[in-house]
């Protein structure tokens, strides 16, 4: 009865988590506005924006006001969430970390292996078309999550190289890098189960919302806490 509560809501969940990691930032953008993390707090923005687009599709059916989108190739948000979070949320934490790095080596490496990913994600996408409008890339969600690894594996050697490791829980960087760790290390794996993602498995669909639910709440619960005590003085 939980689990079905769950998904039948799981997207307003999602809102309000979101909405409030963002209005958070908002609420603390003075204490960051002249360090790199003011980007962060406007990624957060960009998370809020992109899912509210993407609930779109709930006025596809029934008639809804966007109704003469059924049975084109905009009737799911496939292709939204694969552009708008796959790819671009992929980028912006490449961008980030490669901006809060200090080691020239690891920024190099990790600025060609953005380039490489971004393009393998468009060669993918324009030889399987059609699949960018009905189904998830699952080699791409796979590389990205390469790539937040590469990322926080990174950030934590240079953390323990340096004298960082002493004031490391003051600084917001150490809470985004645990809870995107944790997101992407649950989540990855779980899309190569998407062909149990159905109405025939409603245990399944139950149990990878309930899953998403607890990582999700964990990961902007993390940030929004993160943003609130940490001094911008340490990152």
């Amino acid at each position: 009865m939980l689990l079905e509560l769950i998904s039948n809501n799981i997207i307003w969940i999602y809102l309000v988590l979101e909405v409030l990691a963002a209005m958070t930032g908002l609420i603390f953008f003075s204490k960051y506005k002249h360090t790199v993390a003011k980007y962060f707090v406007y990624f957060l923005i960009y998370i809020v924006v992109f899912n509210v687009i993407a609930t779109y599709t709930i006025f596809v059916k029934n008639n809804g006001f966007l109704s003469f989108l059924d049975n084109t190739l905009l009737e799911k948000n496939y292709w939204w969430y694969t552009l708008c979070w796959s790819i671009l949320c992929v980028a912006f934490y490449g961008w980030y970390y490669f901006k809060i790095l200090e080691n020239i080596n690891h920024k190099k490496l990790l600025k060609f292996s953005l380039y490489i990913f971004l393009f393998y994600s468009v060669f993918v996408i324009i030889f399987n078309w059609k699949q960018f409008f009905n189904a998830d890339f699952v080699s791409i969600k796979v590389f990205g999550g390469i790539i937040i690894l590469q990322c926080v594996f990174y950030y934590f050697l240079e953390i323990l190289q340096s004298d960082k490791i002493l004031t490391f829980y003051k600084s917001l960087n150490f809470y985004i890098t645990c809870s995107i760790l944790i997101f992407w290390l649950v989540h990855t794996p779980l899309v190569f189960f998407q062909p149990y993602f159905g109405l025939l498995d409603m245990d399944y669909v139950n149990l990878k919302y309930f899953i998403y639910l607890i990582i999700i709440t964990f990961m902007y619960l993390s940030f929004t806490i993160g943003i609130i005590v940490s001094n911008p003085d340490y990152d």
